[in-house]
């Protein structure tokens, strides 16, 4: 539900009823969560974008931005949980042995073929869709494979390192550093709970009706949320309250950014990749934007948003990310 009035001073009451779900109490209530609670919350001034990140970044502008280019990356976001990356490289192109001591690494193929040895893993071919999840302590390596260039999101925690096995050729040091040699042992760390090498978001939660986390590690939380316009199109019978949403009804007033709206979360960020279909973002503050395949959008810390599906046939799909696995705090103004 959208509030459209006018910006003026409340108090801000908010709902714990479960994580990156837009569901409103009384769903929660007759889902038997139990009673929805109240709380204060100190919340700070939504939408605030601190560079690189900002409400969307499209594929489209950073493939222009790029053109011409065999191997790219550009840094969409670093804030105080994830330190995200958007990739691209043409067939052939190998990224050696290495490995994340301390921090886990998710991969996300929006586009050609990646192809994974992980230790301890059977080696595994990414595609659209896919979702790699690297544990932490684990030497892995990847290589553009196919008859055309990838793309992908690598995510990591913020402030995570990289190492490299000594055999390999010496890397270059990064600014203000030098690279030395180190001495210790590690245990690549299991995958326990939903944690698997790799799902694919068309093979195994659209397909399969699959739900629930993708990855679900140290601060990092990721989850496909699906959606449909058209409820004949969900043969799961389950999606994330998005069936209906559609595009917006004619007569409907203009979205005020400046408005209290759906959800925020206190603290983290949220954001999404889209993998299928088209999304729609409101953002406090900031304004409203309509995202297709491989866009991805962001919702600032502290920032009131609102997402919908928009295609109007098929799966609406955005693969939601968070530090940890967030909370939904509902807006209640109260004069």
């Amino acid at each position: 539900m959208r509030h459209d009035s006018s910006p003026r001073p409340l108090l801000f009451i908010v709902a714990a009823i479960g994580a990156l779900a837009l569901t409103a109490v009384s769903e929660s209530l007759a889902q038997g969560r139990g009673s929805a609670q109240t709380w204060w919350v100190a919340k700070t001034k939504g939408g605030v974008y601190n560079p690189p990140m900002r409400p969307i970044w499209r594929k489209a502008d950073l493939v222009r931005t790029h053109a011409g280019q065999n191997i790219w990356s550009e840094q969409i976001i670093r804030d105080p949980e994830h330190d995200a990356t958007y990739n691209s490289a043409a067939p052939g192109t190998k990224y050696g042995p290495r490995m994340h001591p301390d921090t886990p690494s998710v991969f996300v193929v929006i586009q050609g073929q990646v192809h994974f040895d992980v230790e301890g893993q059977q080696p595994v071919t990414a595609t659209r869709g896919a979702i790699l999840n690297i544990m932490k302590s684990t030497i892995f390596s990847y290589d553009v494979t196919g008859d055309s260039s990838a793309l992908w999101v690598e995510v990591n925690p913020t402030n995570y390192k990289t190492v490299y096995p000594s055999a390999e050729p010496q890397p270059t040091a990064p600014a203000g550093a030098q690279i030395v040699k180190v001495a210790f042992s590690h245990t690549p760390a299991p995958y326990t709970g939903s944690n698997k090498l790799m799902v694919n978001t068309f093979d195994d939660y659209i397909a399969k009706c699959q739900t629930g986390a993708a990855v679900l590690d140290d601060h990092i939380f990721t989850s496909p949320l699906l959606g449909y316009v058209n409820a004949a199109d969900n043969k799961c019978g389950s999606g994330t309250g998005n069936i209906g949403s559609g595009p917006i009804p004619a007569g409907t007033p203009p979205f005020n950014p400046a408005s209290t709206f759906g959800h925020m979360h206190a603290g983290p960020a949220e954001w999404w990749i889209v993998q299928v279909g088209q999304i729609r973002g409101q953002f406090e503050n900031t304004g409203e934007f309509h995202a297709v395949e491989g866009d991805v959008l962001y919702a600032a810390p502290m920032t009131w948003h609102q997402m919908a599906a928009e295609a109007p046939s098929g799966p609406n799909v955005r693969l939601a990310f968070g530090g940890y696995q967030l909370i939904n705090m509902n807006s209640i103004a109260v004069q």
